[in-house]
Protein backbone atom coordinates (compact mmCIF):
# COMPACT_ATOMS: atom_id res chain seq x y z
CA UNK A 1 0.00 0.00 0.00
CA UNK A 2 1.54 3.10 -1.73
CA UNK A 3 0.53 6.38 0.35
CA UNK A 4 1.12 10.04 -0.86
CA UNK A 5 0.82 12.74 1.63
CA UNK A 6 0.42 16.32 0.30
CA UNK A 7 -1.43 19.96 1.36
CA UNK A 8 -4.47 20.03 1.00
CA UNK A 9 -5.88 23.44 -0.05
CA UNK A 10 -9.72 24.18 0.25
CA UNK A 11 -10.09 26.76 -1.91
CA UNK A 12 -8.35 25.19 -5.08
CA UNK A 13 -8.92 21.72 -4.29
CA UNK A 14 -11.24 20.25 -7.24
CA UNK A 15 -14.79 19.41 -6.48
CA UNK A 16 -13.75 15.49 -7.06
CA UNK A 17 -11.30 15.61 -4.03
CA UNK A 18 -13.81 17.71 -1.56
CA UNK A 19 -16.33 15.34 -2.32
CA UNK A 20 -13.59 12.54 -1.12
CA UNK A 21 -12.86 14.55 1.82
CA UNK A 22 -16.59 14.21 2.63
CA UNK A 23 -16.54 10.84 2.29
CA UNK A 24 -14.15 9.71 4.23
CA UNK A 25 -14.99 11.98 6.81
CA UNK A 26 -18.73 10.62 6.74
CA UNK A 27 -17.37 6.88 6.92
CA UNK A 28 -15.33 8.23 10.35
CA UNK A 29 -18.25 9.90 11.68
CA UNK A 30 -20.34 6.90 11.38
CA UNK A 31 -17.78 4.68 13.72
CA UNK A 32 -16.65 7.48 16.19
CA UNK A 33 -20.36 9.18 16.48
CA UNK A 34 -22.42 6.82 15.88
CA UNK A 35 -24.77 8.46 18.20
CA UNK A 36 -24.96 11.76 16.13
CA UNK A 37 -26.92 12.20 12.72
CA UNK A 38 -25.24 11.36 9.62
CA UNK A 39 -22.46 14.96 8.46
CA UNK A 40 -23.74 16.16 5.44
CA UNK A 41 -21.46 17.67 2.66
CA UNK A 42 -22.29 21.51 3.71
CA UNK A 43 -21.05 20.61 7.33
CA UNK A 44 -17.89 18.05 6.56
CA UNK A 45 -16.42 21.41 4.55
CA UNK A 46 -17.77 24.30 6.88
CA UNK A 47 -16.09 23.21 9.72
CA UNK A 48 -12.83 23.37 7.99
CA UNK A 49 -13.39 26.75 7.11
CA UNK A 50 -14.67 28.38 10.52
CA UNK A 51 -11.92 28.37 12.83
CA UNK A 52 -13.17 28.01 16.42
CA UNK A 53 -11.05 31.23 17.50
CA UNK A 54 -10.71 34.38 16.18
CA UNK A 55 -6.96 35.14 14.57
CA UNK A 56 -6.77 31.32 13.88
CA UNK A 57 -4.26 29.99 11.14
CA UNK A 58 -5.72 26.18 9.90
CA UNK A 59 -3.39 24.51 7.28
CA UNK A 60 -4.40 20.88 5.96
CA UNK A 61 -2.29 17.37 4.86
CA UNK A 62 -4.35 14.96 2.85
CA UNK A 63 -3.19 11.24 2.47
CA UNK A 64 -4.26 9.22 -0.74
CA UNK A 65 -4.42 6.21 -1.85
CA UNK A 66 -3.99 6.41 -5.47
CA UNK A 67 -6.78 9.27 -5.81
CA UNK A 68 -8.59 8.46 -3.07
CA UNK A 69 -8.47 10.72 -0.27
CA UNK A 70 -8.33 8.54 2.92
CA UNK A 71 -6.60 10.89 5.69
CA UNK A 72 -6.41 14.72 6.56
CA UNK A 73 -4.28 15.89 9.14
CA UNK A 74 -5.26 19.55 10.30
CA UNK A 75 -2.43 22.09 12.10
CA UNK A 76 -4.50 25.13 13.24
CA UNK A 77 -2.22 28.04 14.64
CA UNK A 78 -3.55 30.46 17.28
CA UNK A 79 -2.46 33.35 18.46
CA UNK A 80 -2.18 36.14 21.80
CA UNK A 81 -2.97 34.02 24.82
CA UNK A 82 -2.31 30.61 22.99
CA UNK A 83 0.61 31.42 20.73
CA UNK A 84 3.03 28.89 22.22
CA UNK A 85 0.61 26.03 21.26
CA UNK A 86 -0.42 24.01 18.45
CA UNK A 87 -3.44 22.13 17.91
CA UNK A 88 -3.13 18.97 15.26
CA UNK A 89 -6.12 16.87 14.49
CA UNK A 90 -6.08 13.39 12.52
CA UNK A 91 -8.69 11.60 10.75
CA UNK A 92 -8.46 8.27 8.92
CA UNK A 93 -11.03 6.34 6.77
CA UNK A 94 -11.84 3.45 9.07
CA UNK A 95 -11.13 0.82 6.73
CA UNK A 96 -7.37 1.83 6.64
CA UNK A 97 -6.83 2.58 10.22
CA UNK A 98 -4.07 1.19 12.11
CA UNK A 99 -2.12 0.63 9.18
CA UNK A 100 0.05 3.64 9.71
CA UNK A 101 -1.55 6.52 7.72
CA UNK A 102 -2.20 8.65 11.09
CA UNK A 103 1.70 8.27 11.71
CA UNK A 104 2.33 8.96 7.94
CA UNK A 105 0.24 12.06 8.07
CA UNK A 106 1.88 13.02 11.86
CA UNK A 107 5.22 12.76 10.87
CA UNK A 108 4.10 15.10 7.26
CA UNK A 109 2.97 17.70 9.55
CA UNK A 110 5.86 17.63 12.25
CA UNK A 111 8.07 20.49 10.45
CA UNK A 112 5.68 22.38 10.18
CA UNK A 113 4.66 21.83 13.88
CA UNK A 114 8.82 22.13 14.18
CA UNK A 115 8.86 25.40 12.43
CA UNK A 116 6.11 27.43 14.14
CA UNK A 117 8.51 27.20 17.39
CA UNK A 118 5.61 26.40 19.28
CA UNK A 119 6.16 24.31 23.22
CA UNK A 120 2.65 22.42 23.42
CA UNK A 121 0.79 20.28 20.91
CA UNK A 122 -2.67 19.52 21.91
CA UNK A 123 -5.07 17.09 20.12
CA UNK A 124 -8.84 17.68 19.60
CA UNK A 125 -10.89 16.54 21.38
CA UNK A 126 -12.30 12.53 21.58
CA UNK A 127 -13.85 9.93 23.70
CA UNK A 128 -11.71 8.23 26.47
CA UNK A 129 -12.45 4.62 24.66
CA UNK A 130 -11.61 5.51 21.49
CA UNK A 131 -8.59 4.36 19.08
CA UNK A 132 -7.54 7.65 18.89
CA UNK A 133 -7.47 7.82 22.70
CA UNK A 134 -5.26 4.27 22.65
CA UNK A 135 -2.65 6.04 19.59
CA UNK A 136 -1.83 9.26 21.13
CA UNK A 137 -1.75 8.64 24.72
CA UNK A 138 -0.55 4.77 24.70
CA UNK A 139 1.31 4.73 21.80
CA UNK A 140 2.70 8.67 21.07
CA UNK A 141 2.56 9.96 24.95
CA UNK A 142 0.05 12.51 24.97
CA UNK A 143 -1.04 12.92 28.34
CA UNK A 144 -4.97 13.29 29.16
CA UNK A 145 -4.99 17.33 30.13
CA UNK A 146 -8.78 18.15 30.49
CA UNK A 147 -12.31 16.33 30.05
CA UNK A 148 -15.27 17.24 28.91
CA UNK A 149 -18.72 16.70 28.95
CA UNK A 150 -21.00 16.97 25.51
CA UNK A 151 -24.69 17.91 25.89
CA UNK A 152 -27.67 18.67 23.95
CA UNK A 153 -30.83 19.89 24.10
CA UNK A 154 -33.53 18.89 21.40
CA UNK A 155 -36.08 21.47 21.56
CA UNK A 156 -39.04 19.22 19.91
CA UNK A 157 -38.28 16.84 22.90
CA UNK A 158 -38.08 19.43 25.61
CA UNK A 159 -41.74 21.10 27.64
CA UNK A 160 -41.48 24.66 27.27
CA UNK A 161 -42.18 25.43 30.67
CA UNK A 162 -38.83 24.56 31.75
CA UNK A 163 -37.79 27.74 30.27
CA UNK A 164 -39.54 29.78 32.30
CA UNK A 165 -37.61 30.97 34.79
CA UNK A 166 -37.88 34.58 36.18
CA UNK A 167 -35.91 36.60 36.92
CA UNK A 168 -34.40 37.33 40.31
CA UNK A 169 -35.12 40.98 41.66
CA UNK A 170 -32.75 43.43 41.48
CA UNK A 171 -31.67 42.60 37.89
CA UNK A 172 -33.13 42.73 34.67
CA UNK A 173 -32.24 40.79 31.26
CA UNK A 174 -30.70 42.87 27.69
CA UNK A 175 -30.22 41.12 24.65
CA UNK A 176 -28.62 41.59 21.29
CA UNK A 177 -27.89 40.20 17.71
CA UNK A 178 -24.25 40.60 16.35
CA UNK A 179 -22.47 43.81 18.04
CA UNK A 180 -22.44 44.99 21.68
CA UNK A 181 -24.39 47.88 21.96
CA UNK A 182 -22.04 50.62 22.40
CA UNK A 183 -23.53 52.14 25.94
CA UNK A 184 -22.61 48.23 26.98
CA UNK A 185 -19.73 47.61 25.81
CA UNK A 186 -16.91 48.21 28.23
CA UNK A 187 -19.51 46.78 31.10
CA UNK A 188 -19.76 43.53 28.70
CA UNK A 189 -15.98 43.70 28.44
CA UNK A 190 -15.27 43.84 32.04
CA UNK A 191 -17.74 41.31 32.96
CA UNK A 192 -16.21 38.39 30.51
CA UNK A 193 -13.31 37.37 32.68
CA UNK A 194 -15.85 35.80 35.17
CA UNK A 195 -16.06 33.15 32.63
CA UNK A 196 -11.95 31.99 34.11
CA UNK A 197 -13.52 30.28 36.63
CA UNK A 198 -14.35 27.87 35.07
CA UNK A 199 -12.17 24.58 35.47
CA UNK A 200 -9.47 23.74 32.86
CA UNK A 201 -8.11 21.07 34.14
CA UNK A 202 -4.41 20.80 33.33
CA UNK A 203 -5.10 22.16 30.55
CA UNK A 204 -2.17 24.24 28.76
CA UNK A 205 -5.00 26.38 26.68
CA UNK A 206 -6.01 29.70 28.08
CA UNK A 207 -8.93 31.18 27.46
CA UNK A 208 -9.34 34.69 25.25
CA UNK A 209 -8.81 37.79 27.33
CA UNK A 210 -11.42 40.31 26.38
CA UNK A 211 -11.21 43.81 25.45
CA UNK A 212 -13.14 46.15 24.35
CA UNK A 213 -10.98 45.66 20.71
CA UNK A 214 -10.63 42.22 20.84
CA UNK A 215 -14.58 41.99 21.10
CA UNK A 216 -14.78 44.08 17.91
CA UNK A 217 -12.57 41.93 16.41
CA UNK A 218 -14.36 38.91 17.30
CA UNK A 219 -17.60 40.37 16.32
CA UNK A 220 -16.28 41.25 12.42
CA UNK A 221 -14.78 37.96 12.00
CA UNK A 222 -18.32 36.31 12.66
CA UNK A 223 -20.26 38.89 10.77
CA UNK A 224 -17.49 37.64 7.66
CA UNK A 225 -18.15 34.38 8.25
CA UNK A 226 -21.97 34.88 8.35
CA UNK A 227 -22.09 33.76 11.59
CA UNK A 228 -24.82 34.75 13.86
CA UNK A 229 -24.24 35.29 17.49
CA UNK A 230 -26.91 35.90 19.95
CA UNK A 231 -26.37 37.05 23.73
CA UNK A 232 -27.93 37.25 26.71
CA UNK A 233 -27.08 39.49 29.69
CA UNK A 234 -28.08 39.65 33.49
CA UNK A 235 -27.72 43.58 34.49
CA UNK A 236 -27.73 44.68 37.94
CA UNK A 237 -30.30 47.44 38.97
CA UNK A 238 -28.63 49.14 41.72
CA UNK A 239 -25.42 49.74 38.73
CA UNK A 240 -26.94 49.26 35.61
CA UNK A 241 -23.39 47.29 35.47
CA UNK A 242 -23.49 43.70 33.17
CA UNK A 243 -22.95 40.77 35.47
CA UNK A 244 -23.80 37.97 33.60
CA UNK A 245 -23.56 36.88 30.05
CA UNK A 246 -24.38 33.79 27.65
CA UNK A 247 -24.18 33.28 24.20
CA UNK A 248 -25.67 30.87 21.25
CA UNK A 249 -23.96 30.86 17.82
CA UNK A 250 -25.53 29.75 14.70
CA UNK A 251 -23.12 28.65 11.58
CA UNK A 252 -23.84 29.05 8.21
CA UNK A 253 -23.33 25.18 7.53
CA UNK A 254 -25.23 23.98 10.77
CA UNK A 255 -28.04 25.94 10.35
CA UNK A 256 -30.17 23.60 12.34
CA UNK A 257 -27.83 23.81 15.20
CA UNK A 258 -27.45 26.21 18.25
CA UNK A 259 -24.03 26.38 19.69
CA UNK A 260 -24.44 27.40 23.38
CA UNK A 261 -21.49 28.93 24.41
CA UNK A 262 -19.95 31.08 27.28
CA UNK A 263 -21.82 30.95 30.23
CA UNK A 264 -20.20 33.42 33.39
CA UNK A 265 -21.87 35.35 36.28
CA UNK A 266 -19.51 37.62 38.34
CA UNK A 267 -18.36 36.03 41.92
CA UNK A 268 -20.28 38.67 43.57
CA UNK A 269 -23.58 37.84 41.68
CA UNK A 270 -23.79 33.91 42.19
CA UNK A 271 -25.80 32.29 43.88
CA UNK A 272 -29.43 33.76 42.26
CA UNK A 273 -29.66 31.42 39.40
CA UNK A 274 -28.29 34.00 36.70
CA UNK A 275 -27.13 31.48 34.52
CA UNK A 276 -30.14 29.73 34.45
CA UNK A 277 -32.43 33.10 34.02
CA UNK A 278 -30.20 33.75 31.10
CA UNK A 279 -29.67 30.36 29.53
CA UNK A 280 -33.75 29.70 30.11
CA UNK A 281 -34.27 33.40 28.00
CA UNK A 282 -32.35 32.56 25.46
CA UNK A 283 -34.22 29.64 24.69
CA UNK A 284 -37.14 31.80 24.48
CA UNK A 285 -35.53 33.68 22.23
CA UNK A 286 -34.39 31.06 19.91
CA UNK A 287 -37.59 28.94 19.61
CA UNK A 288 -39.46 32.46 19.19
CA UNK A 289 -37.28 33.67 16.39
CA UNK A 290 -35.46 30.38 14.70
CA UNK A 291 -38.04 27.86 13.91
CA UNK A 292 -35.05 26.01 11.48
CA UNK A 293 -33.02 25.00 15.06
CA UNK A 294 -33.53 22.23 15.62
CA UNK A 295 -31.19 21.73 18.60
CA UNK A 296 -28.67 23.24 20.57
CA UNK A 297 -25.35 21.45 21.66
CA UNK A 298 -23.21 22.73 24.25
CA UNK A 299 -19.48 21.56 25.82
CA UNK A 300 -19.10 21.73 29.94
CA UNK A 301 -16.08 20.73 32.04
CA UNK A 302 -16.60 17.43 33.40
CA UNK A 303 -15.69 18.66 36.75
CA UNK A 304 -18.38 21.93 36.48
CA UNK A 305 -21.23 20.10 37.71
CA UNK A 306 -22.94 22.99 38.92
CA UNK A 307 -23.38 24.25 35.20
CA UNK A 308 -24.11 20.36 33.98
CA UNK A 309 -27.24 20.63 36.92
CA UNK A 310 -28.17 24.20 35.29
CA UNK A 311 -28.20 22.24 31.51
CA UNK A 312 -30.07 19.36 32.95
CA UNK A 313 -32.90 21.67 34.25
CA UNK A 314 -33.01 23.52 31.05
CA UNK A 315 -33.53 20.16 29.24
CA UNK A 316 -30.33 18.87 28.04
CA UNK A 317 -28.83 15.35 27.99
CA UNK A 318 -25.21 14.02 28.65
CA UNK A 319 -24.14 12.63 24.89
CA UNK A 320 -20.77 11.86 25.62
CA UNK A 321 -17.54 12.48 27.31
CA UNK A 322 -14.50 14.01 25.64
CA UNK A 323 -11.04 13.79 26.43
CA UNK A 324 -8.16 16.56 25.86
CA UNK A 325 -4.75 15.53 25.30
CA UNK A 326 -1.29 17.35 24.73
CA UNK A 327 2.61 16.72 24.65
CA UNK A 328 5.24 18.80 24.26
CA UNK A 329 6.83 19.45 19.69
CA UNK A 330 10.26 18.24 20.91
CA UNK A 331 8.77 14.77 22.78
CA UNK A 332 6.54 13.94 20.20
CA UNK A 333 8.91 14.51 17.38
CA UNK A 334 11.52 12.19 19.63
CA UNK A 335 8.69 9.62 19.86
CA UNK A 336 7.95 9.58 16.48
CA UNK A 337 11.62 9.05 15.39
CA UNK A 338 11.49 5.97 17.51
CA UNK A 339 8.47 4.15 15.86
CA UNK A 340 10.17 2.26 12.86
CA UNK A 341 8.55 3.60 9.42
CA UNK A 342 6.70 0.78 7.59
CA UNK A 343 8.13 -0.55 4.63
Amino acid sequence: MTIQIRTFDLDTAPDGELAGYHSMLSAAWVIDYPEDPPITYETALGRLRAPSLVGEVCTFWAAYLGERLVGLATVTLADKENAGIVRVGITVHPELRRQGIGSALLRAVMPAVLESGREVLIGVAMKPDSAAAAWTTGRLGFRVSHSTVLQVLKIASVPARLWDVEVPSGYRLARWIGAVPDKLLDSYAAARPAVEDAPMGQSSFRLMVFTADRIRELEREFAESGVEERVVVAIEDATSQIVGITGMLNYPHRLEVGYQSDTSVLAGHRGHGLGRVMKAAMMRWIVSERPDIEHISTVTAAENTYMRKVNDALGYSTTRTMIWVETTTTQLADKLASIPTPS
